[in-house]
């Protein structure tokens, strides 16, 4: 019963942010100009032809001389049957985007990979030593690698360790020799924010009977931590992966356009600058389907790992 209410609440939530971007686009006008969406897309869309016959035209033939709710309907039925098109070439725009996710999910699932590695033993060190001078030092640079910008840390790690060193390649394709620095860029503030996460569940745990028990048994500080305490402390972090999640896809925006990465964010980007409305709308709602699922499937994740919430 309780899956089938997430699930209902993840529809409701795609048909407001389909709500939301329909008006966003269509009924609201140009901030600083007196001019109908509409009249805008058409413009747009008409460039040197703009005359007024042309733009006429060109809104009845994507049907922006219609009513608004029409115009909802007919934008509602085109995405659940896939016939929305772009209004720069034609194209079916879930089939474009789906086209970018592969090299979305690389780069999204290898941040989280990057989040994980350089968090799990942060967060066991700090724990070890809590309340030390080193735990201190740790959280001031989780704090710093949370509160740096995505776009700044990016082009710091491209100018430092790609034109400088050499070290990496900085941008051009969806390849794994392209990978490590957006992935880096991405990484970096998740793993800091996760490294506090799990030292704040690591104390917690570290305060229950069953670590004095492992204690009273003679097992190293070590075993401890990584065999019993980390196996627990995992458990409420698995909660925040689907939030994670969706921070990670708004990153994803300026990363890839700023490495050349071709996905999903990258062609949101140029959607926007091009004014190409259906396919701003469809990423846009993509994004949120991929956050509703993520959190569904965490949701589903945490009940088998954890049977206190299935009872």
């Amino acid at each position: 019963m309780q899956i089938l209410k997430k699930f209902a609440q993840g529809l409701l939530t795609l048909w407001g942010v389909s709500v939301v971007i329909f008006l966003l686009l269509f009924w609201v006008p140009q901030f600083g100009k007196d001019q109908k969406p509409a009249d805008a897309i058409a413009l747009t869309i008409a460039g040197a032809r703009a005359d007024e016959e042309n733009l006429k035209n060109i809104k009845r033939d994507l049907g922006l001389d219609r009513p608004l709710p029409v115009q909802y309907v007919n934008f509602v039925g085109a995405a659940l049957t896939n016939n929305l098109k772009s209004y720069r070439n034609g194209d079916i725009v879930f089939s474009a985007i789906w086209r970018r996710f592969p090299a979305t999910a690389l780069l999204a699932f290898t941040a989280i990979a990057v989040y994980l590695v350089i968090a799990i033993p942060v967060a066991l060190l700090t724990a070890k030593h809590a309340g030390k001078p080193i735990d201190r030092f740790v959280l001031l640079l989780c704090i710093v690698g949370i509160s740096i910008p995505t776009f700044w840390l990016a082009r710091l790690l491209q100018h430092y360790l790609g034109y400088e060193a050499g070290l990496f390649s900085v941008g051009g394709g969806a390849n794994l020799a392209n990978l490590p620095l957006p992935a880096l860029t991405l990484g970096i503030g998740g793993a800091a924010f996760y490294a506090r996460l799990l030292h704040s569940n690591l104390r917690g745990v570290m305060r229950l009977d069953y670590i004095r028990a492992a204690r009273a048994r003679g097992l190293s500080e070590g075993q401890v931590l990584g065999k019993h305490a980390l196996k627990n402390a995992l458990i409420p972090a698995i909660a925040v992966l689907g939030m994670e999640f969706a921070s990670l896809l708004a990153g994803l925006i300026f990363t890839e356009k700023i490495f050349g990465w071709p996905g999903i964010g990258s062609l949101a980007i140029d959607s926007v600058l091009n004014q190409d409305v259906p396919m701003i709308m469809g990423t846009v709602l993509f994004s949120a389907f991929l956050v509703v699922t993520a959190n569904i499937a965490v949701d589903l994740v945490y009940r088998l790992v954890d049977p206190r919430v299935r009872v």
